[in-house]
C-alpha cells in the first residue's frame, strides 16, 4: 500500500515538473525581447514580453534581469490563469541593467543603522515606467483597473512606495519580502496607497531577526491605519521560505489573487 502511494505521489510530482518544464520552454521560446531608448534615464533599457498577444491584464515585473526572475512569474501566472479558465496576463519583465540600487532607491532615505545610505533615482524611474514604458506597452487601451506590478526585496519596497506616489495606477501591487529597513520613512506613506480598488500585498519569510522586526512593526501600523480599513493590505508570513524563495511562493499567492 505504501509503495502504491509513493509511486502515485512520485508520478504526480514528475507530471507537475514535466508540465512546468514544458510551459517554461514554451514561455521562453515565445517571449519577445525589446528595447526602449529612455530619455529620462538617458540609456537603452531592455524588457521581455511574455504572452505578447494577450489583451487582458498586464503585469509589470521589476525583477526581469535574470532567467529565474523573469520567467518564474510568467509560468506561475499562466498556470493560474489556465486553472481558473482565464486568459494569461501579458508579463513585462523590466531589466535593471544592474542598476537596482539606483533605480529603486530615492535620492534621500532614512535606512536603519545596519543599512548603507545609498543615493538613488527612483523619481526618474517613476517617469520612465509611467510616461515612457507603460504608454509604449499599453497605448490608450489600458486602465489602472487591469494593471499590476511585482517586485522582490528592494524592488518590492519601490513598488509599494510607487503606489503611494501614484495611487490608483495599479489594480494590484505585490511586494515579495520588501526591505522596509532600507527606508524607514515609508511607514508614514504606506496608507496613502490604500484604496478600495487596489490589492496591496507584502509577504515575508525567513528574514534576519532585525528585518523581521522592522517588517512586522511596519505591517502592523500599515493595516491599522484608518485609511486602510476598507481593504486592508495583505501581509502573510511564509514560514520557512528564504528571502529568495519567498518571491516564488508570493508569486503563486499573487497569481490566484489576480484571478479571484
Amino acid at each position: 500500500m505504501q509503495r502504491l502511494i509513493f509511486r502515485g505521489l512520485a508520478r504526480l510530482v514528475f507530471g507537475m515538473l514535466l508540465v512546468v518544464g514544458l510551459l517554461s520552454a514554451w514561455q521562453w521560446s515565445t517571449s519577445l525581447v525589446r528595447t526602449i531608448e529612455s530619455v529620462t534615464l538617458q540609456e537603452t533599457r531592455t524588457y521581455r514580453v511574455f504572452n505578447p498577444h494577450s489583451e487582458g491584464r498586464i503585469v509589470y515585473s521589476l525583477d526581469g534581469s535574470t532567467l529565474r526572475n523573469s520567467l518564474a512569474p510568467a509560468v506561475v501566472f499562466s498556470v493560474a490563469a489556465v486553472m481558473q479558465g482565464d486568459e494569461p496576463p501579458k508579463i513585462i519583465a523590466v531589466y535593471s541593467n544592474h542598476n537596482r540600487d539606483r533605480d529603486f532607491r530615492p535620492a534621500t532615505s532614512a535606512p536603519t543603522y545596519w543599512r548603507p545610505r545609498i543615493v538613488g533615482r527612483s523619481s526618474a524611474f517613476d517617469t520612465f515606467l509611467i510616461r515612457e514604458l507603460m504608454p509604449l506597452i499599453e497605448g490608450h487601451r489600458m486602465s489602472g483597473k487591469r494593471r499590476y506590478i511585482l517586485g522582490h526585496s528592494l524592488s518590492g519596497l519601490y513598488a509599494l512606495d510607487l503606489a503611494t506616489r501614484v495611487p490608483g495606477q495599479f489594480a494590484g501591487v505585490f511586494a515579495f519580502a520588501p526591505t522596509f529597513s532600507h527606508d524607514t520613512t515609508i511607514d508614514g506613506r504606506l496608507p496613502i496607497a490604500c484604496g478600495a480598488d487596489t490589492v496591496l500585498y507584502a509577504n515575508w519569510g525567513l528574514e534576519s531577526a532585525r528585518d523581521t522586526e522592522v517588517f512586522a512593526a511596519t505591517a502592523t501600523r500599515w493595516k491599522a491605519d484608518r485609511r486602510c480599513q476598507q481593504r486592508p493590505p495583505l501581509t502573510p508570513r511564509h514560514y520557512g521560505s528564504l528571502h529568495q524563495i519567498v518571491m516564488l511562493t508570493g508569486q503563486l499567492h499573487a497569481a490566484f489573487l489576480l484571478f479571484d
